[in-house]
């Protein structure tokens, strides 16, 4: 009886061990808080970054790691000869982060967790800011996104993290 009790406390103490909290759960969403356009991830060390993990947990359902914009918002329509579109829109308030997608030409209509994983890395590539030319921005856009310039409208709306709106819109 002896022998198991001296075996069983180590065995106990290991197990406790592995299960310290400074590691990040597979299942943990993890938020940049600070605005930078680098991925990053960090050991929710304080209380602010897991209580909005836990939040963006709930509002997502699945593990994402959130890239930190120029922008808080950003709502882009194109428009194209025969009545097909393409938009995007992405919106993080709070760390609460939605986003739509739709792409009529490709037959792609998704929103939430696969609309973000399928405009993040185009919103990555996206460097301008509320001083940045229009023209600039247009280009900075159509080529993050792929877009053929032979569109008849070009609208986009973004909403800064200073909270300056500015709209561009473009016509041929």
């Amino acid at each position: 009886m002896k022998v198991k009790a001296l075996l069983t406390v180590p065995l106990l103490l290991g197990v406790l061990a592995g299960c310290g909290d400074n590691d990040v759960d597979q299942d943990e969403v993890v938020i940049n808080p600070t605005p930078t356009n680098e991925t990053t991830t960090n050991n929710a060390d304080d209380t602010t970054t897991e209580n909005a993990n836990q939040t963006n947990e709930e509002n997502t359902g699945q593990q994402q790691e959130v890239t930190s914009y120029n922008f808080e918002h950003f709502d882009l329509d194109v428009e194209y000869a025969n009545d097909v579109s393409y938009n995007a829109e992405y919106t993080n308030t709070q760390n609460n982060i939605t986003a739509e997608f739709e792409d009529e030409a490709n037959k792609v209509d998704v929103s939430g967790d696969e609309a973000y994983n399928q405009i993040s890395p185009y919103l990555g590539q996206l460097t301008f800011d509320e001083t940045t030319e229009d023209q600039e921005v247009l280009n900075q856009v159509m080529t993050a996104f792929g877009l053929e310039d032979n569109y008849t409208e070009f609208e986009l709306e973004v909403k800064f993290l200073n909270g300056e709106k500015k709209e561009y819109k473009f016509n041929k």
